[in-house]
């Protein structure tokens, strides 16, 4: 052995010391002594066994800490360079005191085969681990340490020193300088480092590494030298308080910590990115292992096979850490978290570890923040990774939901009870059970009743058990009793009642027998759904104002649909509820304080074929009334960017009800020959779109009359006035006075462009207006434009008689479908026309041959068109969902987005109209004339081109490097983005499934349907008329009194969301009512609400003309008493 003695060693230069284990520091001076580290068995030196060349050395050393490891993110701790460099200063001041073990340069060879014929002569040979220590030497036995959340591999020693010399990058390289080369292993902090005893030149030692306590026999060659260890190693612990006090110091830098005061974090691991290889021929398995002051505190799951993991909710990236606060900043390494490679059966492979600073996990508010992965010491150096983390104080809503979800782990999931059905029978039930019987009694005596189904009004069971037909509809009719208020909106409320149904195909066998549909209905509406009762064993269902049928739906987006479909319901828990029809219900057409009964015909989807002589599969009766807050905040609303809505169940049975209530029985997103038909066949009928266009620029072109105009005319005989309509041709003249004035001030061409865009979709919408049938027509320019402005609309409640014009919807209805099929026909012809040329053209060319000679062989496959036709399946759905949304666009489908093109295409015009298109046009050429084409190009030629002509091959390489670096940035950006996004998404669904279910289904926002559910004739629209009520009883209506509150599925917020809530109680905070205006006469709070706008004009142009007055009049009078009272002052003033 070399001699004993230490050797003092300062290095000449400072090397930080990158590696991960510990603090960041750097190397003030070391004592390094060269000793041997005998194999121990069971933890004892046996002298009596030929050692092999365990030769160490180890050293006591002395670091100064550098400020905190921080991320690029987060930018410089000190803001100024005064406070960087007294911040320098402080950390220099801050010491640490380490122990560390080096190993020599150089392999080291086994020596297996000498240790086993020593061991014979040992007790206990059979000893699987003393086998094991002697078979493996330099490696200590893998054996797991469970920890509080999970395992923690012990591979310490590795298997030889050249190649994690090779492993190393250039910064660990430097920390061999002050070592001659030696090879840094342990890294141990004074404080956890232990003398258990000495025994002249031996001595025993244990310390704690990565949560595990080691012990190890260290022989120095003399006695004294082992004496001289123990003291600097005594010296080094009395002086741990006070360098742990200048430590707390450095690392409060100002922050004033509270007595006693303890942090709860909540931290979320969020993703992983370029996350390094250990295996070869695949992907890491990486988890994240967090460890604090060298105990593991929380352990991820593995992401299988991939290098960019996503760890979400059920993943184990989200959880909760509460530390003293003293003892946070008092810890050397702070927060230690480390990447490793899963292996099944094997110990973990490090990938890499970074560590964050208690400043700032003290002042982290959320914000992501991406770290770099760097090498634990003593490891492999992958040289790359990255890993996003969010960390924030936890708030109690925090603890709460994470208290709630490791109960949960376990537990099933409660189904909500809007998903549990109510009502429905078995086969044996529904034959064994009257349905029908003659009265024999009472008023209805010798009339057929019938078992009121789901059962009697609870207040009255005896007169509602059995009812007649008649007494049936009268009663499904009334009001409904209870509510169910559901979702997660707040620009307005949908009330919902669903009445009945007719003509429903009977979807059980054993019909003769009174084994009918077992109907209910199923409703979506954005980020909510909901079912009726099921009403049994009847073909013509009516549901009962006391049962599930009432419901009111709070709206976030106004294109958004309600999705209603009518089911058989089947109790078998294997098999699924049969699928009878569905309807989509467009809100957006509809007035606020309207009540609507709605007829609709029930078909199997509106994505694919027209419904054109189909027959329905029965029809839905509701009634609906929409109530809106504010019709201004409604239309500036869609001014932000639609989201995608999802709703998530627990079961399959009821996402199979979800998914076809909100698309159908159709899956066009699944591969089929049938699927791209129907998108071709729906692009070839917007062809015919090019006929009516053709037919509206004749009409325009020939000035033939489009616009009624009803004008009065005077009758001179009987001095009286008759209205009179004409035809009058307004888009023909609107046309020619445009067209005339672009021919003379071509500067005008931008604005009439914009304005072309406003006047077609105001044609389309006064063409739609025309409409006889009244549910057809759509909300005009002019109603926007007044709801833009004053807030609400001045037209009122809408009313429609049942069977209104129905012999003009008739006419026109048969007159459209005649134009529609002229149409297609010529369509048609064009096309065979058109093909017979194809077919002569290429008969001719294939009578000439294409002048290949090699033999065509055939090729069998099972699918050959499924790679090359589903490409183009999806592509084809692509435009017909972008050309469905211009179709609804331009024929007011979506009336909010028209209107908001419209308008903003004649603010445009308007803004563009004083624009001197002409004037800039013509000096723009004049300067790129003169710049580019003139002399002086010469000098641009001589200082500029020239040069990067003639730079070096150095000058251009660097060039093109800033211009390659620039490039990658900006894709690195965009791969960050993308990363983020696809990290919310997984998280955020993760977050759904375990809060409502494993199933998701997406509910469509934007309308992408191709037909129409239009109500029939027999719908009709009346005036709301609201009952006046007291004060209590308005006040108990508007906190929900007689309403089940549930919320929706909208998620808010990161790490943790939160449900979107919405409030409980109707009435602004210190008000005890929001409608004062249904009071009753005399009621407390009937004066309380906000004026109208003819009440308000009134009073804000009396105050101003009193204003006046007052000025007029008061101030001449002020002065002349001010003059009559000073004299002098008053001729002054």
């Amino acid at each position: 052995m070399a001699s004993a003695s230490s050797t003092r060693s300062t290095p000449s230069s400072s090397h930080p010391d990158d590696s991960i284990a510990g603090a960041n520091t750097i190397l003030k001076s070391a004592d390094v002594w060269e000793v041997t580290v005998p194999v121990t068995v069971k933890g004892r030196y046996i002298p009596g066994i030929r050692q092999p060349n365990h030769r160490r050395r180890i050293s006591i050393e002395i670091h100064s800490l550098l400020p905190s490891f921080e991320d690029d993110s987060m930018g410089p701790v000190s803001s100024s360079p005064a406070e960087k460099k007294k911040s320098a200063r402080k950390s220099e001041e801050s010491e640490i005191c380490y122990v560390r073990f080096l190993y020599p340069p150089g392999s080291m060879e086994s020596i297996a085969g000498p240790l086993l014929k020593e061991a014979e002569k040992i007790e206990g040979f059979a000893d699987a681990v003393i086998k094991k220590r002697l078979l493996s030497p330099f490696k200590d036995e893998k054996k797991e340490t469970t920890l509080q959340h999970g395992a923690r591999k012990n591979n310490d020693e590795g298997s030889s020193v050249e190649s994690m010399l090779q492993s190393m990058d250039e910064s660990n390289k430097k920390e061999l300088l002050p070592f001659d080369g030696w090879f840094p292993r342990y890294k141990i902090s004074i404080r956890e480092f232990q003398i258990e005893g000495q025994k002249k030149k031996e001595l025993n030692v244990s310390f704690f590494h990565k949560g595990r306590k080691k012990e190890k026999v260290l022989l120095f060659e003399t006695e004294s030298g082992a004496k001289e260890f123990c003291a600097i190693v005594e010296k080094n612990k009395k002086m741990q308080d006070i360098r742990s006090k200048r430590r707390l110091e450095n690392a409060l830098g100002g922050i004033k910590l509270e007595s006693g005061e303890e942090l709860t974090f909540l931290i979320d691991i969020c993703s992983g990115t370029d996350i390094p290889r250990s295996d070869i021929g695949k992907n890491s398995d990486p988890m994240v292992s967090v460890w604090f002051n060298g105990v593991k505190i929380h352990q991820t799951d593995y992401i299988p096979n991939t290098e960019d993991p996503i760890w979400t909710l059920r993943r184990s990236s989200v959880f909760l850490w509460k530390v003293p606060a003293i003892d946070l900043f008092k810890s050397e390494d702070c927060l230690m978290f480390e990447v490793e490679d899963f292996d099944l059966g094997s110990s973990s492979t490090s990938l890499g570890a970074f560590n964050v600073s208690a400043k700032t996990l003290y002042h982290w508010n959320g914000e992501r923040r991406e770290f770099a992965l760097k090498s634990l010491l003593g490891e492999k150096d992958f040289g790359k990774g990255k890993v996003a983390l969010r960390v924030r104080r936890a708030t109690e809503d925090d603890i709460d939901f994470m208290e709630k979800y490791e109960r949960s782990k376990n537990k099933k999931r409660e189904v909500t009870t809007l998903l549990q059905l109510k009502g429905g029978k078995g086969t044996i039930a529904s034959v064994t059970t009257v349905y029908k019987k003659k009265a024999k009694e009472g008023p209805d005596q010798g009339k057929e009743i019938y078992l009121v189904r789901p059962g009697p009004d609870p207040k009255r069971k005896d007169s509602t058990t059995w009812l007649t037909k008649e007494k049936i509809e009268e009663e499904s009719i009334a009001q409904s009793r209870n509510w169910i208020d559901i979702g997660s909106g707040n620009l307005g409320k949908i009330f919902l009642e669903i009445i009945g149904c007719d003509g429903l195909p009977n979807m059980d066998t054993g019909g003769a027998f009174g084994n009918k549909t077992d109907a209910f209905v199923s409703i979506v509406h954005e980020d909510c759904m909901a079912r009726t009762d099921v009403i049994a064993d009847t073909l013509s269902p009516r549901f009962m104002p006391w049962s599930q049928r009432a419901f009111i739906f709070n709206m976030m987006r106004t294109s958004s649909q309600l999705f209603l479909a009518v089911f058989d319901s089947d109790s078998n828990p294997f098999s699924q509820h049969d699928f009878i029809g569905r309807v989509s219900v467009d809100l957006s057409n509809f007035r606020n304080n309207t009540v609507y009964i709605l007829i609709y015909n029930l078909y199997k989807t509106a994505k694919c074929e027209p419904r054109r002589g189909a027959a329905p599969l029965g029809s839905i009766k509701i009634r609906l009334r929409l109530e809106l807050e504010d019709e201004r905040t409604l239309l500036l609303s869609n001014f932000k960017l639609p989201v995608s809505v999802y709703v998530n169940v627990e079961s399959k049975k009821d996402f199979n009800v979800i998914h076809k209530t909100v698309v159908g029985n159709v899956d066009l997103k699944r591969y089929g020959l049938g699927n791209i038909n129907s998108y071709v066949n729906e692009l070839w009928s917007y062809l015919v779109v090019y006929y009516f266009l053709e037919d509206a620029f004749v009409s325009l072109l020939l000035w033939r009359g489009r616009s009624n105009l009803t004008l009065p005319v005077p009758r001179i005989p009987s001095f009286t006035v008759q209205w009179k309509h004409l035809t009058f041709p307004l888009h023909s003249i609107a046309a020619f006075l445009t067209v005339i004035s672009v021919v003379e001030n071509p500067d005008l061409l931008p604005s009439v462009s914009f304005g072309c865009i406003g006047w077609l979709l105001v044609a389309t919408s006064e063409k739609r207006s025309k409409n006889p049938n009244p549910w057809i027509r759509s909300k005009s320019f002019g109603y926007f434009l007044l709801s833009l402005i004053l807030g609400k609309h001045t037209t009122g409640p809408q009313s429609i008689e049942p069977n209104e014009n129905v012999d003009a919807i008739e006419a026109n209805s048969t007159s459209w479908m005649k134009r529609v099929k002229d149409a297609e026909e010529k369509a048609n012809q064009r096309a065979i026309e058109y093909a017979k040329e194809q077919e002569e053209y290429w008969s001719e060319i294939e009578s000439l041959g294409d002048g290949d000679i090699s033999t065509k062989a055939g090729l069998f496959t099972i699918d050959p068109t499924r790679v090359y036709l589903y490409p183009v399946q999806e592509w084809l759905g692509i435009i017909c969902d972008i050309l469905r949304v211009v179709r609804n666009v331009i024929v007011w489908e979506e009336p909010h987005y028209s209107f908001i093109i419209a308008f903003g295409s004649f603010i445009l015009a308007f803004v563009l109209y004083f624009f001197p298109w002409g004037y800039l046009i013509k000096w723009t050429l004049r300067v790129v004339a003169w710049v580019i084409f003139g002399p002086w190009m010469m000098l641009a030629d001589k200082f500029y081109f020239s040069k990067l002509e003639s730079e070096t091959d150095e000058q251009k390489m660097e060039r093109e490097g800033n211009l390659r670096l620039a490039r990658r940035k900006q894709l690195e950006n965009q791969l960050l983005e993308a990363q983020i996004r696809r990290e919310k998404a997984e998280k955020l669904k993760d977050f759904k499934q375990f809060m409502f279910g494993q199933f998701v289904s997406k509910v469509n926002i934007t309308k992408l349907d191709r037909s129409f559910d239009i109500p029939l004739p027999e719908s009709s629209a009346t005036p709301y008329t609201p009952k006046s009520l007291s004060l209590g009883e308005l006040a108990m209506e508007e906190a929900g009194y007689r309403r089940t509150r549930i919320n929706g599925q909208q998620l808010v917020g990161d790490m943790i969301p939160t449900l979107f809530e919405t409030p409980s109680t109707e009435a602004p905070l210190g008000k005890a009512t929001k409608k004062t205006a249904l009071l009753k006469g005399g009621s407390p709070g009937v004066q309380i609400g906000n004026d109208s706008y003819v009440a308000a004009a009134i009073k804000v142009g009396s105050i101003v003309l009193s204003a006046g007055a007052v000025t007029w009049f008061g101030i001449p009078l002020l002065v002349y008493f001010v003059g009559f009272l000073f004299p002098g002052n008053g001729q002054k003033l």
